[in-house]
């Protein structure tokens, strides 16, 4: 009698443990707190500083007599680049140019940006090599005002080639800002004024931090 006792008791605990094993879900958890946080590239707080980065779209812009092609062989980072091709003498033109209205066309808020960041850009040339980028950089804003800054060999971190690619960067605080009387909350586009000719890559144009 005592026998089948524990064995009824056996069985009801048993039972008991598979009912309560099909009422409860065990979650898998790491064994260490993951953080999906996603962190978005800025300067200062200033999150549009992607020029260009792979494609070109409807927010990029020529003058006549510039011919832009994408490129996606000679690339300095990321799928694409762009090549610029252009002769001035020959073709007669007042004024060559490429623009940039980047971020959408959307006005861009420079002003923390005057003193600590700088518009860098990698540039390598489609065939030979040369010490001067016959180019002057400028920024406009929605008035219609604009700062130029003409291009020096300091600027480059050395000759450009059609073997490597060669970083220019121009900190902001070298355009005459002040005196132009530019709305630096509102900036419209980057342009580079081109002169003389050039066959270039033009690559990863952003706003960094010096």
């Amino acid at each position: 009698m005592k026998r089948n006792s524990i064995i009824l008791i056996s069985i009801f605990i048993a039972s008991s443990f598979v009912s309560c094993k099909s009422l409860v879900k065990f979650q898998q958890r790491s064994l260490y707190d993951v953080d999906n946080t996603v962190v978005v590239e800025n300067v200062n707080g200033f999150k549009a500083v992607d020029v260009f980065k792979d494609d070109i779209d409807n927010s990029i812009w020529i003058s006549p007599c510039v011919e832009m092609k994408a490129e996606r062989s000679n690339v300095y980072s990321g799928t694409g680049a762009i090549k610029l091709g252009w002769n001035k003498p020959a073709n007669n033109c007042e004024w060559l140019g490429i623009g940039f209205a980047w971020n959408n066309w959307m006005a861009k808020d420079m002003l923390d940006l005057a003193d600590v960041a700088a518009i860098q850009m990698q540039v390598k040339a489609v065939k030979g090599h040369f010490k001067n980028l016959p180019v002057a950089f400028a920024f406009e804003d929605y008035a219609g005002t604009q700062t130029y800054y003409g291009f020096r060999t300091e600027l480059a971190s050395g000759e450009f080639n059609d073997s490597t690619w060669t970083s220019v960067t121009i900190p902001l605080s070298k355009f005459p800002l002040a005196s132009d009387d530019i709305d630096l909350e509102k900036i419209k586009w980057f342009v580079i004024q081109l002169e003389a000719d050039g066959d270039i890559y033009l690559d990863h144009i952003k706003i960094i931090k010096l």
